[in-house]
């Protein structure tokens, strides 16, 4: 029966592994991005390295970011419904978004040069 499909990649290699190099190699996947192992064998024999980012402070600071922006839609409700707002906490909250803003920034441009040194 022949495969009437073809294939991207029809050239397969076999590489046999130790239990102790296989768990290693799953532990890297685990902590890559790549979804399988071809993706991270591909990736890692063409290019010769694989760098890991750790975003986990980026998404620490996008969960703040998030309350954040809530409770300013709560404040923004209660203004509409209550027909109470002053000009100058629409300035506040104005000056208050556009700092948290900066900050997002510079410690994101913080992050990726600390990504392209390592």
């Amino acid at each position: 029966m022949e495969n009437k499909q073809k294939l991207k990649r029809p050239i397969q290699r076999i590489v046999r592994l130790s239990e102790e190099e296989n768990n290693l190699i799953k532990r890297k996947i685990e902590e890559s991005f790549f979804p399988n192992f071809q993706n991270f064998a591909l990736h890692l024999l063409i290019q010769g390295e694989i760098r890991h980012v750790d975003y986990s402070e980026l998404n620490r600071l996008t969960t703040e970011i998030h309350k954040i922006g809530i409770n300013i839609n709560q404040m923004a409700r209660l203004a509409n419904q209550f027909h109470e707002i002053s000009s100058e906490d629409i300035k506040d909250l104005t000056d208050k978004v556009q700092s948290l803003n900066a900050l997002v920034q510079s410690e994101l441009n913080k992050l990726i040069k600390r990504k392209e040194q390592s």
